[in-house]
């Protein structure tokens, strides 16, 4: 496929480096020169050092033999624009990245066929949407979906729990519904088997039917049974209204700590339950006199990611039970995650790996990186003719180092046991690690 990415920021980045390696024909296009010879260096794409929606730097690109261009630049005007002029001059779909909820009719964070657009996506929104969701689960640090929704994905903190803690999986009474994918112990990624223990403090990856597994998921942990009444958010800039929005809806109390004072009087007039307080969220003294200790879940938004990191570990220091914070630039993870906030959230992560879902065809349909690339979940759908249809999975030659967690397809959603087949045009989902994942990729290749 010949695709053209325009703007080489974090996401564009990923991206490029994603389908390059994928095989696809690749040209990016950047205004900055040395960010343009620096990806040329790493990558084997074309390159066009130019503004994004010149005519000369379209043509350049060869636009009008594109199949897709995606541009995520900066600037959401840029990106509408850009991705309308590439339609008319020729390119067959177009992706853009809009930030500003502005320009979008509701919080869904996704959009097909705005503007005349074939996928908008907001990476603000879809966080303020994750946001939500693990504020919806205490216990989670992190959700993700498959199938179509279908599937869910859920990684829990194992405690102190007798009859779960140091038993080994194959005498665990653990529920029908859910499977234990994977486990992170210390730096250590495990894919389990019958005789592996549970440890404490051990991060589950546990996977099950969408619905239902945020209540079975209480079987790891008691902590999945309390619930959040009452959340501060830091930053009302994009991320930090969305998520106050969608909290109001759940019910749920809000505060809101944001230092503009023109954008507090606009937060309130648009936020008709939230507590506006204008102040600074890193200032410990703010932050005792708003009793955020009290809180059930802080969440850091700010656009600076030493704000949301130091008024995140004040926030822990002073007593909040869970910490989300949102982390720009992706290489900082590891250094929250070692700090102890206990779950991150990276908005251009999330809109990389959305505008990958839509790009691929064929048998695999996404690709989740999960601990700063430990391990790999794997969204297929099963060809006709390939090695995994029509066997029971206990016959398959199935890498130790992968598992299979869901099947979904006609008969609904199956967690897996050794005796069920998988069938032409089954979803499956594959827990596994970069290392293992090309022979899995060629069980599911077609013939």
């Amino acid at each position: 496929m010949n695709i053209v990415v325009i703007g080489l920021g974090e996401v564009g980045k990923h991206i490029a480096s994603v389908l390059s390696k994928e095989d696809h024909n690749v040209t990016v296009i950047d205004s900055n020169p040395d960010v343009v010879a620096a990806v040329k260096d790493r990558l084997d794409v074309r390159s066009v050092v130019g503004q994004a929606g010149s005519i000369k730097v379209m043509n350049e690109a060869d636009i009008k033999n594109t199949d897709l261009l995606i541009s995520v630049t900066n600037l959401d005007e840029v990106n509408i624009l850009t991705s309308l002029i590439a339609k008319n001059m020729g390119t067959k779909k177009a992706i853009a990245r809009v930030d500003s909820g502005e320009y979008l009719p509701d919080n869904r964070g996704s959009y097909q066929g705005l503007f005349g657009i074939d996928l908008v996506i907001s990476p603000e929104i879809l966080s303020a949407i994750e946001i939500s969701k693990l504020v919806g689960t205490m216990g989670a640090i992190f959700i993700a979906d498959f199938a179509n929704g279908q599937v869910e994905m859920m990684q829990v903190i194992q405690k102190k729990k007798a009859g779960v803690t140091g038993v080994p999986l194959k005498d665990l009474d653990t529920p029908d519904d859910l499977l234990i994918a994977a486990i992170i112990r210390g730096q250590e990624l495990i894919i389990p088997s019958g005789n592996t223990i549970l440890e404490e403090n051990d991060k589950i990856f546990v996977m099950g039917k969408s619905g239902v597994i945020e209540k079975e998921a209480e079987f790891f942990s008691d902590r999945q049974k309390t619930e959040a009444r009452k959340v501060a958010v830091l930053g009302g800039g994009e991320i930090g209204y969305a998520v106050a929005k969608l909290l109001e809806g759940m019910k749920i109390s809000v505060i809101l700590i944001e230092w503009r004072k023109d954008r507090c009087e606009m937060l309130s007039e648009k936020l008709s339950k939230t507590l506006i307080i204008n102040g600074d969220g890193t200032d410990i003294e703010l932050l005792k006199q708003e009793k955020i200790g009290e809180v059930d879940v802080f969440v850091t938004a700010s656009k600076r990611d030493e704000v949301n990191l130091m008024s995140g570990l004040l926030a822990k220091e002073l007593g909040s039970k869970k910490i989300i914070a949102i982390v720009h630039r992706p290489d900082y993870l590891s250094v929250y995650k070692h700090l102890g906030l206990d779950a991150t959230i990276s908005p251009r992560r999330f809109a990389a790996n959305q505008i990958l879902k839509y790009v691929r065809s064929g048998e695999v349909v996404s690709v989740s990186d999960i601990e700063l690339d430990k391990g790999e979940i794997l969204e297929f759908a099963a060809p006709e003719g390939s090695k995994v249809v029509g066997k029971a999975l206990k016959n398959l030659r199935f890498p130790k180092e992968a598992i299979i967690g869901a099947i979904a397809g006609k008969r609904g959603v199956i967690i897996p046991t050794g005796n069920d087949e998988i069938m032409a045009g089954d979803k499956v989902i594959v827990f596994t690690t970069p290392e293992v994942r090309p022979k899995v990729e060629n069980l599911f290749r077609s013939k």
